[in-house]
């Protein structure tokens, strides 16, 4: 086809042009003849909605906020009560620090392990666990043991904040591996 040939495009009809959906501005709710008393319904389970998301949180966050405000525990355990579920104390165990510590000998197979411990957080947190690895000249791990609070003789289940807390126990090991003892490690953490 030769160029010079070619036919101009002629439109019959102007076109329209077309408002994108999102510039599309829809009447007010009173105004889309709406019956009120769905609207009134739409509402009501609107705020029943957002209740039931707050109850979940405060539910979710209940240890977080009876350790921020100790005079809401009493009315957060009577909301667990019928949700079977209990309020606790908070676990953050990076803010409980190991200040100290020492495992030495007292006899061939009797040890003495110190530890103590501090609340670094500005709220009260629950007591760990301490994790015990023994290990030997090449600080290959021997015995590994998991001392609850209440092995560590330990009378209460949280540490307010700022508080210090220690505890000497003495280990009973069997002759051989009492005998390779060289090292010891310690890791808080809750089970």
């Amino acid at each position: 086809m030769d160029p010079d040939d070619r036919q101009p495009l002629i439109l019959d009809q102007a076109e329209e042009a077309v408002t994108p959906p999102w510039l599309v501005q829809s009447a007010p709710l009173t105004q889309q003849n709406g019956n009120p008393v769905v609207l009134a319904a739409l509402a009501s389970l609107a705020v029943a909605l957002l209740l039931v998301f707050a109850l979940q949180i405060v539910v979710h966050e209940r240890d977080h906020l009876a350790a921020s405000y100790p005079r809401l525990t009493g009315p957060l355990e009577r909301l667990c009560e019928p949700l079977n579920c209990s309020v606790k104390a908070l676990r953050r165990i990076e803010a409980l620090v190991i200040e100290s510590s020492s495992f030495t000998r007292l006899g061939e197979d009797v040890f003495r392990l110190s530890v103590a411990l501090k609340n670094t957080a500005g709220l009260t947190l629950a007591m760990p666990s301490i994790e015990l690895t023994l290990t030997d000249a090449q600080d290959q791990a021997l015995v590994r043991r998991v001392l609850e609070p209440q092995d560590l003789l330990a009378n209460t289940e949280a540490m307010e904040s700022g508080a210090e807390w220690s505890s000497a126990i003495e280990v009973v090991l069997a002759s051989p591996v009492a005998i390779a003892v060289n090292s010891y490690r310690l890791v808080a953490f809750y089970p």
